[in-house]
């Protein structure tokens, strides 16, 4: 089952593994990242930092719309893990199965963003997918870790400047 679908830039790392992991009492993980996916060094950097006993990979949006098909209903919680919500929106129009949660978690600050909460900022892109994805009816959240307060994207989008 899709434990949590999640979107972080940093993808694999300390939070993610020591947190998310054991919060969620994650066994799969679906990475989805076009670039890294399709880059073999990165793609064997992300998948060696994935602790040896959980399951799972990093690949395209393509690949991925197959990947996570296989996992929608079984027993084995799965973490589907996004580098951007852009992606987030090609996999829930694939896949109408999803359970239909966004949770953003940490996303750098970068050239052209804007902050959204302390730890989440985003491109004009990605508020736009992020919009997309609300009008979709996917509730879009934002918290590093289950025990945060949630911020809703529908109380944020007015503040985004």
């Amino acid at each position: 089952m899709i434990k949590l679908i999640r979107c972080d830039d940093r993808m694999i790392h300390g939070q993610c593994i020591v947190r998310v992991i054991g919060d969620f009492k994650i066994e799969r993980i679906i990475g989805v990242d076009n670039f890294t996916a399709e880059n073999n060094i990165l793609k064997k950097i992300y998948q060696m930092a994935i602790p040896p006993e959980i399951k799972g990979g990093v690949y395209t949006e393509e690949e991925a719309i197959e990947e996570v098909k296989q996992y929608l209903n079984t027993n084995e919680n799965t973490l589907l893990l996004l580098k951007n919500p852009v992606s987030a929106i090609k996999l829930f129009q694939a896949i109408p199965q999803l359970p239909k949660h966004l949770n953003i978690g940490p996303m750098s600050s970068r050239k052209q963003t804007k902050r959204i909460t302390l730890y989440a900022y985003l491109t004009d892109n990605e508020i736009t997918a992020v919009d997309k994805l609300s009008a979709l009816g996917i509730r879009v959240y934002f918290n590093q870790v289950i025990d945060q307060k949630t911020e809703e994207w529908s109380d944020l989008k007015n503040t985004v400047k």
